[in-house]
C-alpha cells in the first residue's frame, strides 16, 4: 500500500510540476545528435531507423530534423492464369502476395518538455511533418512521393552528463503511401554537443 502511494505521488508531481519546471540539461542554443531504431507496433514488426539533429530553443523546447528509413509490409493481389486441360479456356486466379515498401524520408518537428525531474528524466511531446520517397515492387518497380504529418512523445533518460537513452512512440499519416497510418516505437541514444 505504501509503495503504491509513493508511485502515485511521484506521477502527480511529474504531471503537475512539468509546466513550471525548467529543465537543467536542456540549455538554450545547445545542439544534440540522436540515433534510434524501432519497429511498427501494429501489424508486422517492420524496421525503422533514424538519425537526427536537434537544437534547443530554450530550456523546454527544441527543433529536430532527421533522416529516416522505414519498411512497410503490405499485401497485394496478382492475376495469374491457371493451367487447364487442353481445349479448355484458361482461368484467371487472384493470388495474394506480400511485399515490403521501403521509405526514405526527412522529417522535422517542434518538441516541448511537459514533465521533468530536473536531473535526468525528461518527457517530451512533438508535432511535425515528413516528406520523401517510397519504393515498392508489385510486380514492377515503382517510386512514390510521400508526405504527411506526425505526432509523438519521447522520454529521455540521461545516463551521463551528455548522453541520454531515449524511448519514444510516433504516429505518422501518409495518404500517398501503401499504408496510410503507421504507429512506431523507437529506442536510441542522444548526445548533447557542447563543451
Amino acid at each position: 500500500m505504501y509503495s503504491n502511494m509513493k508511485i502515485v505521488i511521484l506521477i502527480l508531481l511529474l504531471f503537475t510540476g512539468g509546466s513550471v519546471i525548467k529543465a537543467q540539461r536542456h540549455y538554450k542554443r545547445i545542439s544534440a545528435l540522436e540515433g534510434s531504431y524501432g519497429t511498427n507496433i501494429f501489424g508486422k514488426a517492420d524496421n525503422m531507423a533514424n538519425i537526427s539533429f536537434s537544437k534547443y530553443i530554450d530550456r523546454t523546447s527544441y527543433w529536430k530534423a532527421g533522416l529516416n528509413y522505414f519498411e512497410k509490409s503490405f499485401d497485394y493481389s496478382v492475376n495469374t492464369e491457371a493451367t487447364q486441360p487442353l481445349g479448355i479456356m484458361p482461368v484467371m486466379q487472384n493470388q495474394q502476395r506480400e511485399e515490403t515498401a521501403r521509405n526514405w524520408f526527412v522529417n522535422g518537428s517542434y518538441n516541448r518538455t511537459i514533465a521533468s525531474n530536473l536531473k535526468s528524466i525528461y518527457w517530451n511531446i512533438g508535432i511535425g511533418c515528413f516528406l520523401g520517397t517510397e519504393y515498392t515492387r508489385h510486380p514492377s518497380k515503382e517510386y512514390q512521393f510521400i508526405v504527411g504529418p506526425e505526432i509523438g512523445t519521447e522520454i529521455e533518460l540521461f545516463i551521463l552528463p551528455k548522453l541520454a537513452f531515449t524511448v519514444g512512440i510516433k504516429e505518422m499519416w501518409s495518404p500517398l503511401s501503401v499504408k496510410n497510418w503507421n504507429t512506431v516505437w523507437n529506442a536510441g541514444l542522444k548526445i548533447l554537443l557542447y563543451k
